[in-house]
């Protein structure tokens, strides 16, 4: 029996050996190189997709950059239905425009450039989740893949606005943090303390890294220290900035931003218990990787009580009459499809929340209180204090997930057999990075149409030079439309003439306009038709698939038929004013 332990003893240290051989032998950065290979090979193919939603703002502040570097929100822009300040409109800070301004300036605006200059920001948070996911668990490369074969980081990564920078960011901040904490140099310090205020000074949300790392630094050294100090730097310059743009707008922005979320709290007469669901659906959805690893995430038992969850959530969805403002029932039927989707959504979101939670109750030590804080708080902003429930909002809890799985894998598969455990853990990631890879390229057709659209649109009309081409709606739509020769609508105070073709997209945002009456001063002329019908949708209010808002829908993203996208051309006969300013502020507020 004695010879048999020391030979159990032998083989393991062979083991051991063997193990630090090939980690000898493996070249210096192989995994980091992989980890970058595999986002651009997911990014590439997104290269020429159209701007779309919130883009036409950032590249719009980009050029105003261009011309006057220091006054960024210096113009006026019809986005809500009637021309206002740039200041008043954008909720998000200049910082991602500044490198937009830049890459356009030197290599023009067209959709290859600015995407690819958007890889950059991309390969640095993927390479800040990986550096921080060696802090925290024993797969790194896993972990960051986890997080970033998701469809919220993927198809945000196929965008240029802020919250992907604002992501790779956020994770170097912690990063550089925990070093510090662990090290106790101060270099650390500084350099998460810059990094915290880019990234407050590309997207609002960054600032909530300053209250997360206190309580990572009083857990972990259980007393105050110098390190406080350097929490002074990202406070100093956002103070400087609300005071800067107070004094060149007329109103401090990073105050106007909060104040604008919190004035929308009420937003469809959503309870508590509405909202929170709506937000433990996006939170399945956007991280649906965590559903791919739950076999090696939790025990018979418990996946059975998953299976249990979503077969509750099924049938009390469907004994109530709406999900936020999408109907549960179609006629006398149910809409079964749907709430299934919508079950299984909400049970990954609990999922997510339970691995953090359940982290903290096993290890009880900062680093499991920071990821705990870091899933928690992202929850409460993307749920009850943002404007919207959106993806977006949901983009920085990516990272966590990503590690929080590897960390439960390695509690929960604590085995000799390394190597095959390793391959077991990556098995997941391909079902992970289809179906992220899928919604992406719906995201990216969707995206597509209004370009195609604007495109077929002014073509047809070109020859009417005569007469004016109005539209509503926003979005890329009117990027492209512009353009062009289209005008966006007033709808505040606009007059229409006899000839005039005045466009509305079906699928789109702000369109307050009374159609019936409108038509009785003008006639349908053509309804364009654009794109495929599809499987698969991240924006449409039929159906209730509302990625970058819970106003449209409350899942991300719905699996379903969806026709092709509808935009009507009527042309005037009477000359017709149109002043909607009790609709427009209904709409903004609605």
């Amino acid at each position: 029996m004695k010879k048999a332990k020391k030979n159990y003893g032998r083989r393991s240290a062979d083991a051991q050996d063997a193990k630090q051989t090939l980690q000898r032998k493996r070249p210096a950065g192989a995994e980091q190189l992989l980890l970058v290979l595999i986002t651009l090979a997911c990014l590439l193919p997104f290269l020429n997709k159209g701007y779309n939603v919130d883009d036409p703002l950032f590249i719009w502040t980009a050029k105003q950059i261009c011309n006057h570097p220091l006054d960024f929100y210096g113009f006026t822009v019809n986005w809500y239905g009637t021309v206002s300040p740039m200041a008043e409109v954008t909720k998000n800070p200049p910082g991602v425009c500044y490198y937009l301004a830049l890459a356009g300036a030197l290599f023009g605006w067209s959709e290859y450039v600015l995407h690819s200059a958007m890889l950059i920001p991309s390969v640095v948070a993927v390479l800040g989740m990986f550096y921080l996911a060696q802090l925290l668990c024993s797969k790194p490369l896993l972990a960051a893949l986890a997080g970033i074969v998701t469809p919220v980081f993927l198809v945000s990564a196929t965008n240029v606005m802020c919250d992907i920078t604002m992501l790779g960011l956020l994770v170097w901040a912690i990063f550089f943090w925990i070093r510090g904490i662990r090290t106790n140099r101060q270099r650390y310090f500084l350099f998460s303390a810059l990094t915290i205020t880019a990234c407050s000074l590309t997207k609002y949300f960054g600032v909530a890294l300053i209250p997360l790392l206190i309580a990572y630094a009083l857990l972990q050294k259980r007393r105050l220290g110098l390190w406080m100090c350097y929490l002074l730097i990202p406070v100093t310059f956002l103070a400087g900035y609300q005071w800067m743009t107070h004094s060149f707008y007329g109103l401090g922005l990073l105050w106007d931003a909060a104040l604008f979320a919190s004035g929308f709290q009420s937003v469809g007469n959503q309870t508590f218990l509405s909202k929170g669901l709506i937000t433990l659906a996006f939170t399945g959805g956007c991280l649906a990787s965590v559903l791919f690893y739950t076999p090696l995430l939790w025990s018979r038992k418990g996946c059975l009580i998953g299976v249990a969850l979503i077969i509750l959530l099924l049938f009390a969805l469907a004994s109530v009459q709406k999900i936020g403002a999408v109907p549960t029932h179609d006629g006398d039927s149910v809409k079964w499809l749907f709430l299934l989707q919508a079950a299984v959504m909400i049970a990954t979101g609990v999922s997510v929340i339970t691995l953090a939670l359940r982290d903290f109750l096993t290890f009880r030590n900062a680093e499991s209180l920071l990821l705990l804080l870091w899933v928690a708080g992202t929850f409460i902003f993307a749920g009850f204090v943002n404007w919207v429930i959106n993806a977006r909002s949901i983009l920085p809890m990516a990272p966590a997930a990503g590690i929080l799985i590897m960390r439960r894998i390695d509690q929960h598969r604590n085995s000799g057999k390394r190597m095959n455990g390793l391959l077991w853990a990556a098995v997941p990631l391909i079902p992970s990075v289809c179906i992220a890879t899928i919604i992406s390229w719906s995201d990216y057709q969707w995206a597509g149409t209004s370009r195609a659209a604007a495109i077929s649109i002014t073509r047809s009309f070109e020859n009417r030079k005569s007469t004016a081409l109005w539209f509503a709606g926003h979005w890329g739509f009117q990027y492209y439309m512009e353009a062009g020769r289209g005008k966006a609508m007033d709808l505040a105070d606009q007059a229409v003439m006899p000839g005039d073709i005045v466009i509305f997209p079906f699928n789109n945002t702000n369109i307050p306009i009374n159609m019936s009456l409108f038509q009785q001063h003008s006639s349908l002329l053509q309804i364009y038709e654009v794109g495929p019908q599809q499987w698969l949708t991240t924006m449409h209010s039929l159906m209730g698939a509302g990625f970058y808002s819970h106003l449209v829908g409350p899942l991300p993203f719905v699996f379903g038929l969806k026709d092709p996208e509808k935009y009507y051309a009527f042309i005037v006969e009477q000359a017709y004013t149109i002043r909607y300013r009790e609709q427009v502020q209904h709409n903004r507020s609605s």
